[in-house]
């Protein structure tokens, strides 16, 4: 168990930052989304597929990775990872193995800002 958990923790070689999306009323009725600072953490993120698809005459790439951390509660799909310039919006969080140690993240890679 000891084992399995440093090699995993090793891995953990990316400095991204967790953000809660934040959405203001607006005047009109609607809102404006924004993204709050929660944490900055290790994680190791693994490319697992590539997608191009044609909308309204532009190419559209969608890339999809897997992101490993370290076990953090509260962590959900209305939150993302930046790392550098790069989001990655959460799409499901896995407890892996089901005992609190690592958390595996399915991402899309969108944009910053």
């Amino acid at each position: 168990m000891m084992c399995r958990r440093k090699n995993t923790i090793s891995r953990l070689k990316h400095r991204l930052t967790l953000q809660q999306e934040i959405r203001t009323p607006d005047d009109v009725g609607g809102y404006v989304r924004s993204w709050k600072d929660i944490a900055d953490l290790w994680a190791e993120i693994m490319p697992v597929m590539g997608n191009e698809r044609i909308v309204g005459n532009k190419i559209q790439s969608e890339i999809t990775h897997k992101i490993l951390l370290r076990y953090r509660d509260g962590i959900s799909s209305d939150m993302r990872l930046i790392f550098e310039k790069r989001a990655f919006n959460i799409r499901s969080v896995i407890n892996v193995s089901e005992d609190r140690d690592v958390i595996e993240l399915l991402v899309i890679e969108g944009m910053a800002g």
